[in-house]
C-alpha cells in the first residue's frame, strides 16, 4: 500500500507531466495551425484562434487566482479583438512554461488548499488548487480538439498530440518489441 506522503507526491509529480503534455500539445497545435492559414477560408481561420485565444484567456484568469492576485485583465472569459496567431502561440507558449514550473513546486498540502475567487460573470467560487490545475488542463484538452476539427474539416491532417505519443516521444524506451 502507498504511504499518503507518496501518493500525494505522485499526484503532484502528474500534474506537474500532464502540464508539459499540455505545453507540447499545444505548441503542436498552434504550429500547425499557424502553418494551415493558408487552406482555411478567413470565418474558419478566425474560429480557430478565438478557441485557442479563449483557453489562454481562461488559463491566465486561473494563474491569478492561483497567485492570490485580483484578476483585472479580463472580464470576460475571451478578447473582444482576435489577437494574430502568431502573438497567441507566444503567449500561450508563456503561459504554459508558467502553469508547468508552477505544477513542479507544488506540494501536497498546496494542491488540497481552497482557493476562493470571483468568475467574470461576478458569481464566486471555491476550489481547491488541484482541482483548479486539473480544469485548466481538462478545459484545454476540449478546446483543441474544437480548433483541431476546423482544421480537419479542411483536409489538414492532425498532429498526433494524445498523452499517449507525448510519454513514448519523452521516454521512447517504454516502446518494446
Amino acid at each position: 500500500m502507498t504511504a499518503p506522503a507518496d501518493a500525494a507526491a505522485a499526484s503532484s509529480g502528474s500534474l506537474a507531466q500532464l502540464f508539459q503534455y499540455k505545453r507540447w500539445a499545444n505548441e503542436e497545435l498552434l504550429a500547425l495551425g499557424e502553418a494551415s492559414q493558408a487552406v482555411l477560408p478567413e470565418g474558419d481561420r478566425r474560429l480557430f484562434v478565438r478557441i485557442l485565444n479563449h483557453t489562454y484567456v481562461v488559463d491566465r484568469i486561473f494563474a491569478s487566482h492561483l497567485q492570490g492576485l485580483p484578476q483585472t485583465t479580463y472580464t470576460a472569459t475571451n478578447t473582444e479583438e482576435t489577437p494574430a496567431l502568431p502573438a497567441l502561440r507566444e503567449a500561450v507558449r508563456a503561459s504554459d512554461d508558467w502553469y508547468v514550473q508552477y505544477a513542479n513546486g507544488l506540494t501536497a498540502d498546496q494542491l488540497a488548499e481552497p482557493v476562493q475567487f470571483r468568475f467574470t460573470d461576478g458569481d464566486t467560487g471555491t476550489m481547491t488548487r488541484g482541482e483548479i490545475l486539473n480544469h485548466v488542463v481538462v478545459h484545454g484538452t476540449y478546446h483543441r480538439g474544437a480548433a483541431g476539427r476546423i482544421l480537419a474539416v479542411h483536409s489538414v491532417p492532425l498532429p498526433r498530440d494524445s498523452l499517449t505519443t507525448f510519454l513514448h516521444r519523452l521516454q521512447p524506451e517504454r516502446r518494446w518489441s
